[in-house]
């Protein structure tokens, strides 16, 4: 903990002197409707009670599961009427300007059940802790923040005592819930006057508000999102760099906007949208529980909607990476995908080491037949003109050998060539057919990788031939 400058001294004196006497108008709401989010459903020998709204019902639903109340319509988690002690935390931001400064108060709303002193009810505080000045750099907490070095503590003091510098190397806790009803005012004459920031933040939810103002806002979607109501999207504003039509920036048609805009969805509830292509949210909150890279490579051997089944079978409980893998090994196998009984392993592990120990048995063999088999499918894209031809990979023996002539690594693609992850391809000169040239990766009948030897660069004129090719052949195709 360090000294404090003059100038911030004195700016800090002028705040405690509006907090002393005047807080927004609509504070006190603010921090009702948060704390709303702070109850429980206590679940009795026959009844259950929500600790909001008072209100008695029935649920089948366990301990420790979610629960909506049917009269005020909040989920809360469910807990015994056994439960002794229980409390919330939450952080609350309050944007605020001093001398042409911008600065993030940060408050801690804490709410306390006891079930020997409440009736189902909770005890509540809240306290200032901590300010940081925008863009100086400079982080002040006061005496109600513990000194420890391990972690932070607020301590709920009448008294906030002195203000003193922050220097430790992690935040004192500056993501939770932005105060929405001065923002317009606060930032008016700032860089980010015209941006929708108050519908976004009762939006969103908690969120880090420093690093979305020094870094997200900074991006043209981020306002262009806003103002499609994608609020939780504009949280991820750097992934939208793309301009085009609604499937390039977005990677699905525009049909499915109004339900991305109705249920608000996250970045990673949109990867899942992609993935499975259905208008349901139970079904991509389910799929947002598993990692997406392992469900992407799964939605490439069957459709989703079998992967959720299985995982139901099993209460969830299944690693979706030895799933994947199970499924590689079955594609590479030849095992019919639409059979049941490989769809659906009674004991997933014992089958994966099963099919594994078969594939490593005989690799070069299974490798050769799927390429083979791929083969014949995408030779149909041959393309040539006065000077270039390109061809699919023959076999393993033929990526094997593109790889030594070329020294490149692409004789370790061979796994992911058989299984339709990628498609390789060969470019020759026309006189030279058998001299390797340019190694050719496509996926989604794009080009993604071209490389000359020693992973240098094609020229123009070969870029141009792949240019002619994608757009004639590739593009066009079915494959």
């Amino acid at each position: 903990m360090g000294y404090i400058k003059k100038e911030f001294r004195e700016k800090l004196e002028i705040m405690d002197c509006r907090y002393n006497n005047n807080l927004p108008k609509h504070w006190d709401n603010f921090i009702r409707d948060t704390r709303v989010k702070h109850n429980l459903i206590i679940k009795r020998k026959g009844s259950s009670i929500c600790t909001n709204c008072k209100h008695e019902f029935q649920t089948k639903k366990r301990i420790g599961e979610y629960q909506k109340c049917p009269n005020c319509k909040n989920t809360y988690l469910i807990k015994s009427s056994h439960l002794k002690k229980f409390w919330f935390t939450d952080t609350l931001i309050l944007l605020d300007k001093v001398q042409n400064d911008l600065v993030f108060r940060y408050f801690e709303l804490w709410s306390a059940y006891d079930n020997k002193t409440m009736y189902y009810g909770f005890d509540a505080s809240i306290v200032e802790y901590g300010r940081s000045f925008f863009k100086r750099n400079v982080e002040v907490v006061n005496d109600r923040v513990s000194r420890c070095q391990c972690y932070i503590h607020i301590n709920h003091l009448d008294n906030p005592g002195k203000w003193r510098e922050y220097i430790r190397n992690y935040d004192f806790g500056k993501s939770g819930y932005i105060y929405p009803y001065n923002l317009k005012e606060v930032l008016k004459d700032t860089e980010y006057k015209y941006l929708n920031l108050k519908e976004l933040s009762q939006n969103i939810g908690r969120v880090h508000f420093e690093y979305l103002l020094r870094n997200i806002a900074t991006y043209p979607s981020f306002e262009q999102l806003s103002k499609m109501e994608l609020y939780k999207l504009a949280l991820r504003a750097d992934e939208f760099r793309n301009n085009g039509t609604f499937q390039q920036i977005f990677g699905i048609s525009k049909d499915y906007y109004p339900f991305m805009k109705r249920n608000n969805i996250t970045y990673n509830e949109l990867e899942m949208l992609r993935l499975l292509k259905q208008k349901d949210m139970n079904k991509i909150r389910y799929l947002s529980n598993y990692s997406e890279n392992a469900l992407k490579e799964i939605a490439g051997y069957i459709n989703l909607e079998k992967f959720i089944k299985y995982a139901k079978m099993h209460r969830g409980k299944i690693d979706v990476h030895v799933y994947k893998d199970y499924l590689r090994f079955a594609i590479l196998l030849g095992l019919d995908l639409k059979n049941k009984k490989y769809i659906f392993p009674d004991d997933l592990e014992k089958r994966h080491d099963e099919l594994e120990k078969s594939y490593k048995v005989k690799n070069r063999e299974i490798l050769n037949k799927s390429i083979a088999e791929r083969y014949k499918k995408l030779k149909q894209n041959t393309y040539k003109d006065e000077k270039f031809i390109i061809v699919p990979a023959k076999n393993v023996e033929a990526l094997e050998k593109e790889s030594k002539e070329q020294s490149n690594c692409v004789r370790t693609y061979s796994e992911k060539y058989a299984t339709g992850k990628c498609d390789i391809y060969f470019m020759r000169l026309l006189k030279r057919k058998n001299k390797p040239l340019v190694t050719v990766e496509v996926r989604d009948n794009k080009v993604v990788q071209s490389r000359v030897k020693y992973n240098g660069q094609p020229n123009p004129i070969q870029l141009l031939f792949l240019q002619k090719w994608q757009e004639q052949i590739l593009q066009k195709c079915r494959v």
